[in-house]
């Protein structure tokens, strides 16, 4: 895939539950689009900006085949071409540069064009975004609480 940069808006979801001076600024900045990488990563200049708080930490493997441990840290909300999400954010070394990875396109319902180097949305839903969603499956003879796949029950369905 050929490498192409969008332009990200983030603040910390946490923002409105803070006192003013434990809150992060806004930041906007490019974000390289990188199919191979799982989540948003950023260095930690703009986590700090952000004022993200660490969460836990994860163990990741680079382009280069090392394997390291990154701090996890949350919640950003997320803007990409006005289609927003929540995700964690891998914090990097500093000066890195902040990837846009394959969990956040595909919750904003991004598709990615390699020979345009741009992000479309998704055919079925220009708009906004369409998430796949996992409907619960009954099944009628089982006990409560058991789950056999034999009816498909969405939001104001009955079983029949």
């Amino acid at each position: 895939m050929g490498v192409f940069r969008v332009r990200i808006k983030m603040r910390n979801l946490f923002n409105d539950f803070l006192p003013e001076e434990q809150r992060g600024e806004d930041v906007e900045c490019e974000a390289m689009v990188d199919s191979g990488a799982a989540e948003l990563a950023l260095p930690a200049e703009i986590v700090e900006r952000l004022k993200l708080r660490p969460l836990d930490t994860v163990r990741a493997y680079t382009a280069d085949g090392g394997q390291h441990e990154y701090r996890v840290c949350g919640i950003v909300e997320l803007e990409v071409q006005e289609r927003r999400c929540h995700v964690r954010a891998i914090e990097l070394p500093r000066g890195a540069e902040p990837l846009l990875g394959s969990v956040p396109l595909e919750e904003m319902d991004w598709h990615i064009s390699p020979q345009e180097k741009t992000l479309l949305p998704n055919p079925k839903s220009p708009e906004k975004p369409m998430l796949p969603l996992c409907m619960i499956t009954i099944r009628a003879a089982q006990p409560a609480g058991v789950f056999s796949p034999r009816t498909h029950i969405g939001a104001g369905q009955q079983e029949e």
